[in-house]
């Protein structure tokens, strides 16, 4: 994406200095200016910051702090604001999603967030980002399938299909939970994106533990993969771990799971071939293409120049590289 110029809708008279976990409130997120629609169609609305989990490998909650929520009304307001602004799909994000809520009293969930959002807000198309295995509650699942508002894309965090890995870098959940989620979840969306990230390479994972890893991700419907190498980060628990992996190991297990990812991604692409999709449009790709994405986060190359942030009917014709190939039916908007 081209980077755009953004604006605070509403931001403190003064700079605070003080000691990041004591801070309680999150200030209203950042959105983009009117001038940027045409550039951007997509804003991020950040509604959570800061991490409660302690994994051994994340220096996340020493430089973040607790976990923290953009309150109801601020979400609602900075919302209504990207409508205004012409904006027609948001990603709602968060260092962890999930968590939206909770350090209220009473608290709340993600899901009465979405459900205000569709209520009381007029955007178009909510895409919820990265939220945890334990977080993705049934009431969530049938809120995201039932709402033709709600993109059909889950992004779970894996990090390691191996239950002893997964101990070691102190994650909540064991394989067998993780994988009860993905079926729920692909039951209720078939057709939906869901992705994971996946860490490769951690202290203590043994070329068997590695299999274990990459047998339990083939099993499973994921389309796409963020693989990450293991990387030391000082003052983690991880840091000072027996057994660390050569850099040149890690690697080439990225690589294998990379190749995994490609070939679970293609196959997804093609079930699509033949089929119209409605998608909105994002940046002119080159001379003779728009590029687009579609409800079920795949990347759609549309023949010809078209106008940014519209949404189209189009008629996917081949796979393509990395996306789909497809010419315009329609336009819906």
């Amino acid at each position: 994406m081209v980077p755009v110029e953004r604006v605070v809708l509403s931001s403190p008279p003064f700079t605070a200095v003080g000691d990041i976990f004591a801070h309680t409130e999150l200030m209203a997120a950042p959105v983009f200016t009117s001038d940027s629609v045409s550039t951007k169609t997509r804003p991020n609305l950040k509604v959570q910051d800061g991490c409660n989990n302690r994994c051994s490998f994340c220096i996340i909650p020493s430089v973040r702090g607790a976990s923290r929520s953009l309150p109801l009304e601020s979400v609602l307001r900075e919302t209504q604001a990207l409508v205004a602004a012409g904006y027609r799909e948001v990603v709602l994000s968060g260092i962890n999603l999930g968590r939206w809520g909770r350090d209220f009293q009473p608290q709340l969930r993600l899901e009465q967030l979405l459900r205000s959002l569709l209520e009381h807000t007029d955007i178009e198309k909510i895409r919820i980002s990265s939220v945890e295995p334990m977080d993705w509650s049934d009431e969530l699942i049938g809120l995201a399938a039932g709402s033709p508002r709600i993109a059909k894309h889950a992004h779970i965090p894996l990090q390691s299909g191996s239950d002893h890995v997964l101990r070691l870098m102190r994650r909540k959940y064991r394989p067998w939970h993780y994988a009860e989620k993905l079926r729920k979840i692909h039951e209720a969306m078939p057709e939906a994106a869901i992705g994971a990230d996946v860490m490769v390479g951690f202290p203590g994972e043994t070329a068997e533990l590695f299999e274990e890893n990459r047998s339990f991700i083939e099993k499973l419907p994921f389309t796409y993969l963020h693989v990450f190498t293991y990387s030391s980060r000082p003052g983690t628990p991880s840091a000072a771990m027996p057994d660390q992996i050569p850099v040149g190991e890690g690697r080439a297990r990225n690589r294998i799971l990379r190749d995994l990812a490609a070939q679970k991604n293609l196959e997804f692409r093609q079930r699509f071939v033949g089929r119209e999709l409605k998608v909105i449009t994002l940046q002119a790709a080159e001379e003779r293409s728009t590029e687009a994405l579609t409800d079920n986060y795949l990347k759609v190359e549309v023949t010809g120049h078209h106008p940014v942030n519209t949404w189209m009917q189009v008629e996917v014709k081949a796979v393509g590289t990395e996306s789909l190939i497809a010419s315009r039916v329609c336009s819906l908007s």
